[in-house]
């Protein structure tokens, strides 16, 4: 009979419900804070007491791991569009997936008795550092999967970017391009380069400095360098022309000169 220390479930799920919520903020690419991410991660770390409860009929089971899963998502990302909210639960399911494969898989093939499963929760019996270690781990692996991915993606769709600063929008033809790699230095967040003359729409345009985040940010390009003035949007959403689809991007704008596309990373396309 395996003991479970409450302060060790609720530190490990602490830190999972961190990592999940992280990760699906990043594939989904929305803006997350990182107080807002800790106090959801407390709130799903909370659910795992559940694991106390005795054991239950199959659908009580599924309707208390739904709840589990969607406490969390709904303090992370709100519940005010209800597709959104749905995006992001399925998101956070999938991921949550991933990683019990990947715990399980451990499990297997080392042989330890990692997991404890109790009622319709598990208990991590898995000290803290081991758990940090793995994860960053699996991270490596997605992250080189990611690039891999990229190397091969078809940048022919048609695109439009739509940029939202208060009540003014600003929109231009998108472009995907791989050699975009440009991020911003302090958040790790990519940059989106617009012409001035599409901006326009947006009154602040003309005092830049007044702008939400406005920095000057340095960049190199293959027919030379300099400094690009960057801000932060409200929100940035990429429309898919051909595809019909939309996507909320958690990403910066940098102000260029005369251009007739807004250029982006495929990255903000794809999970991952």
């Amino acid at each position: 009979m395996h003991t479970i220390y409450i302060d060790v479930l609720l530190i490990l799920n602490l830190y999972v419900n961190w990592l999940l919520l992280r990760s699906s903020a990043r594939l989904t690419h929305t803006r997350l804070s990182s107080l807002r991410c800790l106090f959801s991660a407390a709130a799903g770390s909370l659910t795992s007491l559940t694991v106390l409860l005795p054991q239950m009929p199959l659908l009580l089971s599924l309707i208390i791991k739904l709840l589990s899963a969607a406490i969390p998502v709904a303090a992370a990302f709100g519940i005010t569009k209800i597709g959104r909210f749905l995006r992001h639960l399925f998101v956070f399911l999938c991921v949550s997936f991933v990683f019990a494969g990947f715990m399980l898989a451990l499990c297997t093939f080392s042989g330890a008795d990692l997991l404890i499963w109790s009622g319709s929760c598990i208990y991590l019996h898995f000290s803290l550092t081991a758990l940090i270690l793995c994860t960053s781990v699996a991270y490596f692996l997605l992250k080189v999967f990611s690039l891999m991915r990229l190397r091969f993606f078809r940048c022919d769709e048609s695109y439009e970017v739509i940029v939202r600063l208060g009540v003014h929008t600003a929109k231009q033809k998108g472009l995907a391009d791989t050699g975009n790699g440009l991020t911003d230095c302090f958040t790790g967040k990519a940059v989106i380069i617009f012409g001035r003359d599409a901006l326009s729409s947006i009154p602040e345009i003309n005092t830049p400095e007044k702008l939400p985040g406005y920095r000057l940010l340095p960049y190199a390009t293959v027919s030379g360098s300099g400094i690009l003035p960057v801000f932060r949007p409200d929100e940035v959403i990429i429309k898919s022309i051909g595809q019909r689809k939309t996507l909320s991007a958690d990403a910066l704008v940098g102000i260029a000169g005369d251009q007739n596309s807004a250029i982006f990373s495929p990255n903000l396309l794809h999970v991952l």
